[in-house]
């Protein structure tokens, strides 16, 4: 029965679309499990638009959307749905799918089976007919869509504008590891003299996540060239960002205690206090202090940490940090301590 009445629902949903007049139509009721069903019944694969309310952007949309062209390429291939990224059902589905969304709309094509097929971040200057359609078209194509771009890498493709591509598409899917090896070659390909242009800018902006990348480190000795081109403060946001984008990846868990040294001398170039400095590196500092067997500076630094307003809470959790990552008898002590302070 309940598969009968999952049947009429979504004849009646199908109904709906094939009364549309104009443009894509968006399925209105249910949700991405009717999504998918539509897809497996009709044999079509999945348009997703991830947008937001009130994202200024994908109401300019709307009209592209809306246009026969637009409609007619859509409706043939694919069963399309409106995903609000504000919502439980989006970002539970995007943490399933690994997904990171960078700004709306963006455009995420599946397969009826759920597997991705490719991803398109819109602008106000991608906002057309062809742009939306090449999207969608690409997705169609087994060698163009952006689940390709990393067997092409590895055959060897190493055009500038493809590792670009490429590595944004790894930040996206949340591949550090396809990210950095994309921007390493990219960096490769670009004499440094380019490294301050508008375009390599942008790149560190939106696309490196690594603070060993040649561009992000010559971009460190030499910020008061950077600074003197672009605005200070976007400067050091976009430093800042990719230092602690690479320590807090799983390689930073990884990193030696020379490593977070050099971390906080970056921190300390970009003008952030010493105070701030040590809230941010400390579990990666100790946890590599601990690592290097230096017990007794890995408690220093977590001592430095405690003051008046430290609560039972911040006890508990040092000592249980510490107890995970040591057998150090005078380290376990402290971690007692502390443990004796959280009752």
């Amino acid at each position: 029965m309940k598969k009968i009445v999952l049947n009429l629902i979504l004849l009646m949903i199908i109904a709906n679309i094939s009364n549309a007049q104009k443009g894509v139509n968006f399925v209105a009721g249910g949700n991405l499990r009717t999504v998918f069903d539509l897809a497996k019944m009709q044999n079509k694969a999945v348009f997703l638009e991830a947008y937001a309310p009130t994202c200024h952007v994908c109401i300019a949309f709307k009209p592209t959307f809306e246009l026969p062209l637009v409609g007619d390429f859509y409706n043939r291939n694919y069963i399309s749905y409106k995903l609000d990224v504000t919502t439980t059902e989006a970002q539970a589905f995007l943490q399933k799918q690994k997904i990171w969304i960078p700004s709306t709309p963006t455009l995420l094509f599946f397969d009826k089976e759920v597997k991705l097929l490719h991803i398109a971040v819109m602008g106000e200057n991608t906002n057309t007919a062809q742009v939306v359609i090449d999207a969608a078209g690409k997705a169609l194509d087994p060698k163009r869509r952006s689940t390709a771009y990393k067997a092409s890498f590895q055959s060897g493709v190493r055009d500038p504008n493809f590792l670009i591509d490429y590595a944004f598409m790894a930040r996206i899917m949340k591949d550090t590891t396809d990210n950095i090896a994309a921007m390493k070659a990219y960096a490769s390909k670009i004499p440094s003299s380019q490294y301050t242009n508008n375009s390599n800018f942008l790149v560190l902006q939106k696309v490196i996540m690594d603070d060993e990348n040649p561009i992000f480190t010559y971009m460190m000795t030499h910020l008061a060239e950077y600074n003197a081109k672009y605005d200070k403060a976007l400067v050091k946001q976009t430093a800042e960002n990719i230092i602690m984008y690479s320590l807090y990846s799983s390689r930073g868990s990884r990193s030696s205690v020379a490593k977070i040294n050099q971390v906080k001398a970056n921190l300390t170039k970009l003008g952030i206090d010493k105070k701030s400095i040590a809230g941010r590196v400390f579990r990666e500092e100790t946890t590599a202090l601990f690592r290097e067997g230096k017990p007794d500076q890995a408690i220093k630094v977590l001592e430095s940490l405690i003051d008046s307003r430290t609560d039972k809470n911040a006890y508990l959790f040092l000592s249980n940090f510490v107890r995970a990552r040591t057998a150090d008898k005078n380290a376990l002590a402290k971690a007692a301590t502390w443990a004796a302070k959280a009752k």
